[in-house]
């Protein structure tokens, strides 16, 4: 529950500065809401995992908006990942197996089958 609170406040707090300041990586609030013309849509491809620190340093609403996604994102495999671990140290070798069949299962879909998709 924490992790659906902080993201949902990282989430507001950068819908809330796109409101503010109008623009966002660069693109106006207008281009960010215009469906119709891909060329001038901002879309998670063009928001890099290694720009989030720069983007918040620079108080960009997007870097927010994907932080809180992110971490949004990152809840349920955080509940996972301790869970494995908790069984692990319980020696409960079964639940602990299933876990890291399920963490390696949400990595395998956030991490490779994108890429075999492709856009």
């Amino acid at each position: 529950m924490i992790g659906v609170n902080a993201s949902i406040a990282i989430i507001v707090i950068g819908v809330i500065m796109l409101f503010i300041r109008g623009t966002a990586d660069n693109f106006t609030l207008s281009q960010l809401v215009n469906y119709e013309a891909p060329s001038s849509t901002l879309n998670s491809s063009l928001v890099p995992l290694t720009g989030i620190p720069a983007g918040l340093i620079s108080l960009d609403a997007v870097y927010y908006i994907t932080l809180g996604l992110w971490v949004l994102i990152m809840t349920p495999v955080t509940v996972v990942f301790v869970a494995f671990v908790a069984y692990v140290k319980e020696k409960n070798y079964i639940y602990g197996l299933l876990s890291a069949i399920v963490l390696v299962n949400i990595f395998v879909a956030m991490l490779f089958i994108p890429g075999l998709i492709g856009n």
